[in-house]
This record gives C-alpha cells, structure tokens and sequence, in this order.
C-alpha cells in the first residue's frame, strides 16, 4: 500500500477538513478525497463521515487510526536507523529553501564538517512545497526555511532571520525609478508578496518574475534593473555595481530550522542548530 494514503488519511483526521488536509499536503481536493476513496476501496468501509462542515471518522475509521500512525512510525524508524550511519559514517539530509544559498551558509556547512569529521552531508536548494513533501517522507532530516510549511508534527526553530533590501543598479537612486525602470520581482513567499503590495507597488508589473537569484542578479546587472536581493548578498552585488536603493522599504522575517520528528534527539542535528544560531541573511 502506499504510504500516502495514511499519510492523508490522518490529515485529514487531524484537521477534519479535506481543503485543509490538501493545503497541508501541498495536494488538491480532489487528489485528497480520491486517497479517501481509495483506502475505503481497500478496507471495503468508509473512514469518514462527510457532514459539509464535520467531518468525523466513523468506528472503522478510529480503527485504522493506531494501525496507520504504527506503520508510519516503523517506517520512520527505520529511515532513522539508515540516515544517522550507514557504512560507519555520520549522515545529514538537508534541505534550503530556494534563494538562501550564499557563502554564510556555506561557512555555516564547513564548520559543522569541521567539527564531526565523519559527516557526510547532503545538502539541496528545494521549493518550500518540495521541502514540506520531503520532510513528511522522510526524504530529508532537517530543512531551513523563512515560509513555514503548516505541518504540525514538524519541529521548528528560529535560528536567525532573513533581510530583503531593495537592490539596484547603480544609476537607480530611489524607490520609484526602480519599480518603474526593468524591476524583476524574485519570488520570496506569501507574507513577502504581502509587504510588496503593501509598501513597494500595488501593482507591479516586473520585467522579470523569477525564483533563481543568480538569474534575478544577472538580469539587475545586463538591464540596469531592481531587486530584493538579501543582504548577505550584499558585499558580492556590490562588485557587480549593484547598490543598496537608500530609503527603499525593508522586509525582515524569521529563518526556521525544519527537524522531522526522528531526527529529535540526533547529536549532528544539535550540532547544525547551534552553527545556524543567529543567523543573518
């Protein structure tokens, strides 16, 4: 059987609500209540009663609950046993939000490595959906993120916090030639999309939507454009002669630490929490 469908099945337990469950799993309705159906189909009894709005598990349905939660444990279990050593080497799986990526990470990775020198890393930049599905599969031990994916059995800590400034070409001076000359919009999440409308343009209509930095940077550069960059990029834009547009709005938010329920406990895991610590992006 495939896992997500308990996984599913206990969304929506949990949330009592399929649109809640599907926004959870980054999922649509439709593919929520088609895994309803299918484990119905398996266990030839319906899981759910479906009143509009209370949804509630019939006897059959707090049946399967324990059963469901006690394969998935098992099978995180043995996920853990498989990460923390394998061959004899310390492993770390983790995940960085797209658009994090810059050398103060990457010194950040090199001390941990320093410090247990067996580690053996895997590090990838994800989508924030991307990272929520992995960590929930347990394709990934921890993920640093600024959107928190709305998943409870996640554990998450502050470790730092990411600045976003408005960055542009040198010969931009102020807030609105750079929102009126080639502005490219970097795709920075829900609550960033928020401020932009709020207090940058209500309605922008960037030259350039995108979430690759590194093209947004080369984009500000060839077309004498704007950006929110963060400023930890700052001394390398500077050499490109791209500057910091002085009194632009400032966009600050907190940076999250992502740790799957199995990888609580882990030393290596400790050991990353206390690198990141106030960290600034």
């Amino acid at each position: 059987m495939d896992t997500e469908l308990l996984r599913t099945f206990l969304e929506v337990k949990a949330t009592r609500h399929f649109g809640r469950a599907a926004d959870n799993l980054f999922i649509t309705q439709a593919a929520v209540s088609a895994r309803i159906k299918q484990l119905e189909s398996y266990f030839g009894a319906p899981l759910f009663h479906r009143d509009r709005n209370n949804i509630q598990l019939t006897p059959e349905g707090e049946r399967l609950v324990p059963h469901a939660e006690s394969i998935l444990v098992s099978l995180l279990r043995a996920r853990q046993d498989f990460a923390l050593r394998e061959g004899g080497d310390l492993r770390l799986s983790v995940g960085i939000r797209q658009g994090l990526w810059c050398d103060t990470l990457q010194s950040c990775f090199d001390q941990l490595h320093d410090e247990i020198g067996d580690l053996k890393l895997h590090v990838e930049t994800l989508s924030q959906e991307m990272i929520a599905k992995k960590l929930r599969e347990g394709a990934l031990d921890t993920a640093l993120v600024f959107d928190t994916p709305a998943a409870p059995e996640l554990e998450s800590h502050r470790v730092g916090a990411l600045h976003l400034r408005l960055f542009a070409h040198h010969s931009i001076k102020n807030l609105a030639e750079a929102v009126s000359t080639r502005y490219i919009y970097l795709q920075w999440g829900t609550a960033f999309s928020r401020f932009h409308v709020r207090q940058v343009a209500k309605e922008p209509f960037p030259y350039l939507q995108t979430n690759m930095v590194d093209a947004a940077i080369a984009q500000v550069k060839r077309q004498q454009g704007a950006c929110f960059f963060p400023q930890a990029l700052q001394s390398t834009l500077h050499e490109q002669g791209i500057c910091r547009v002085p009194e632009a709005p400032e966009f600050d938010t907190p940076l999250n630490l992502l740790v799957h329920p199995y990888m609580r406990t882990s030393p290596v895991v400790h050991r990353l929490k206390h690198q990141l610590s106030n960290l600034s992006l």
